[in-house]
Order: structure tokens, then C-alpha cells, then sequence
């Protein structure tokens, strides 16, 4: 058996970021190091174990069979050690914890989120404040930030959440009612349902689909835009990640895969490791395990 004094711990943390994203520059920027740190640190961890943890081949960055199963091993480890650094201080728990975000972010899943975060942590005061979805610049007692587009801070380390993808959604009685959506040519019998930043044409120039609506609707934000299709007024472009749930009972049905990207991505954004919190780290960590959950689950 190997001696525990040969697995470094910071070894295993940047393994285990280097796994979740396949991507060094992405997990340098998750533990705030470098891009160089995280491969010397997966090296060694391969060169003490005499296996190859990832296949690096084709410029792309995979687990091997051997990296997967040591991947589950380190994970629960390293939340046994989490869990147990917070067993001894309980009080680094108590207290505040200031996130900012979007005024649709906040709204939609975000909300979701804080609600499933402060049941599981009660001992955690929460406090949500908005931000302008410009904004570039953050204040320093913001704890956690949920941001579109990369922000300018220093002294912060910016992750990047996700890439919006939006597809097509209706109520299931919209469909019921309508012509069978088996194209995306299709879509253009039912109302289509506009927010500012008019995703349909974009939709539409990507998958070459010509015409116009039988009829249109225009709304100020995408919130709007999610309670319209909820409530059965046509078809909407949504993230999936603002209507998990939703997808997921049936109350509303994903009419076709082919989906258009936003503009810019999702970035999550913390202090630096030796500042971060506890109650930050913990809601930063839990809403990236959430978002990849949402991001990986089929609606189709």
C-alpha cells in the first residue's frame, strides 16, 4: 500500500479540477495557480502512481480508465477533509454571505439555488444584490458574483460557469393544439415568444430557416419570456438551466435539439483561495456542481 505521505494533497486537488473540466488553463483558474502548476501537479501525481491518469492525445484532455477510478476515490476524500475542517470550527459557518448576480440570473435559477443552499446551511445569513449585466467592475464585499461576460477585478479568480444555450420550448398544450414540430421550419406555424435580444432571427440564421412567424410577441427580458410559455402564448428560446425543472415534470417540452449560443458566457467569480470563505466556497462549489448537473442532463 502507499505511504498517504506520497499523495500530496495539492496534487489531488488540481487532479481532481484537471478532471472536472479536462482542461488545465480551466482548472488553474478554479484553484487560482497556474496553467503550468496544474500539469506538474498531475505529472507527479502519474509519475508516484505509475499510471497515466489522462490521455492527452489528439490536443484533447480525457480520463483514462485508471484516472476515472482514482477520480472517485480523491473526491470523496477531499470532501471527507472539507467536511471534516468544518466539523471542528462550526462557528467559520455563522455569518453573512454576499452574492451578486444578473437581474435574470437572480431571478431564475439563482433563486432556485438559494433556496436549496440556505435549507441545506440555515446557520448562513444570505443576502442577494443585483448588478447591471454591463457592469464590469465589482465591489469588494461582494463575496460571490455570477456575471455576464468576463469582468474586470484583480486580486479574484474568475471561472467560467457556462455557455447559455438556447432551444426551443412550449407548454405541452401549445403542442397538443399545433402542427407537429419535426424540423426546425416547423416552429414558424406556432407564436414565437422575443426578449431584447431577439435570439430568434439568430436561431434562424443558424439553421437556415426562412420566413417569418404567424404571429410574434415581444417582451423586455427572458423571465417574461419564461412565465409567456409557461402560461401557454408560444414558443420561447431558453437556457435549459432556467427551466430545469420544469423540463424535467413535463410541464413544459423541449421541441428540438438545434439550440443558438449567447453571446458571451456565464463567469463565477470568488476571492482568491487564501481570502475565499468558507460559506463562499461552499455556495461556489455547489453551484458548480449544480450548473454541470443541469448542463449534462438529456431534455430531449
Amino acid at each position: 500500500m502507499l505511504s498517504r505521505r506520497l499523495l500530496p494533497l495539492n496534487a489531488m486537488r488540481a487532479f481532481e479540477a484537471a478532471a472536472k473540466h479536462c482542461h488545465l488553463r480551466r482548472a488553474a483558474e478554479e484553484l487560482g495557480v497556474t496553467h503550468g502548476a496544474i500539469s506538474r501537479h498531475v505529472r507527479q501525481l502519474e509519475d508516484q502512481l505509475g499510471v497515466e491518469l489522462f490521455d492527452r492525445s489528439h490536443n484533447r484532455l480525457t480520463l483514462t480508465s485508471a484516472g476515472e477510478r482514482f477520480l472517485s476515490g480523491v473526491s470523496r476524500g477531499l470532501d471527507a477533509l472539507s467536511d471534516s475542517a468544518l466539523y471542528l470550527n462550526p462557528e467559520s459557518m455563522q455569518g453573512a454571505l454576499t452574492i451578486a448576480s444578473t437581474p435574470s440570473i437572480g431571478a431564475g435559477w439563482l433563486v432556485r439555488l438559494l433556496g436549496e443552499f440556505g435549507q441545506k446551511y440555515p446557520e448562513i445569513e444570505l443576502h442577494l444584490r443585483n448588478i447591471d449585466p454591463r457592469q464590469r467592475e465589482l465591489s469588494t464585499d461582494i463575496d460571490v458574483a455570477i456575471c455576464y461576460g468576463k469582468p474586470s477585478v484583480e486580486q479574484r479568480v474568475v471561472f467560467s460557469l457556462m455557455t447559455e444555450r438556447y432551444i426551443p420550448v412550449c407548454h405541452p398544450s401549445l403542442l397538443s393544439a399545433g402542427k407537429p414540430v419535426k424540423e426546425p421550419a416547423d416552429l414558424l406555424t406556432y407564436p414565437l415568444l422575443h426578449d431584447r435580444h431577439e435570439l430568434w432571427p439568430a436561431w434562424q440564421n443558424q439553421w437556415q430557416v426562412e420566413g417569418s412567424a404567424a404571429r410574434q410577441m415581444y417582451f423586455q427580458d427572458s423571465f417574461q419570456v419564461i412565465m409567456a410559455v409557461r402560461s401557454a402564448h408560444g414558443v420561447g428560446l431558453i437556457d435549459r438551466t432556467d427551466i430545469f425543472e420544469d423540463l424535467q415534470s413535463g410541464q413544459l417540452v423541449a421541441l428540438l435539439s438545434e439550440s443558438v449560443e449567447a453571446d458571451a458566457n456565464v463567469f463565477l467569480v470568488t476571492d482568491m483561495p487564501e481570502r475565499i470563505t468558507v460559506r463562499a466556497k461552499l455556495f461556489a462549489d455547489y453551484v458548480r456542481d449544480q450548473i454541470q448537473h443541469w448542463q449534462s442532463t438529456s431534455v430531449i
